[in-house]
């Protein structure tokens, strides 16, 4: 998968955003170290389309989100 579904809680949206990468996944160490996305597995996303700034002026450019559903079984990653 190269993008995925990612719902910000504060602006109630929900937008289509690249992956960078698998965080960490809580299945086993193994699939963390190969990248593998299953249910729960924290990713790392690319906001840097959104134009989110900090308060120091700086833009963000990548955020964890946690994968809700199981992409195995959707054909879709939604976080």
């Amino acid at each position: 998968f190269k993008k995925s579904h990612v719902t910000h809680p504060e602006l109630k949206a929900t937008f289509c955003l690249p992956i960078i990468g698998v965080k960490k996944n809580p299945s086993s160490p193994m699939y963390t170290s190969l990248g593998v996305i299953t249910k729960g597995t924290i990713i790392e996303i690319n906001v840097s389309e959104l134009g989110l700034v900090t308060q120091g002026g700086k833009v963000v450019w990548g955020k964890y989100a946690q994968v809700t559903n199981n992409p195995e079984n959707d054909g879709c990653i939604n976080a």
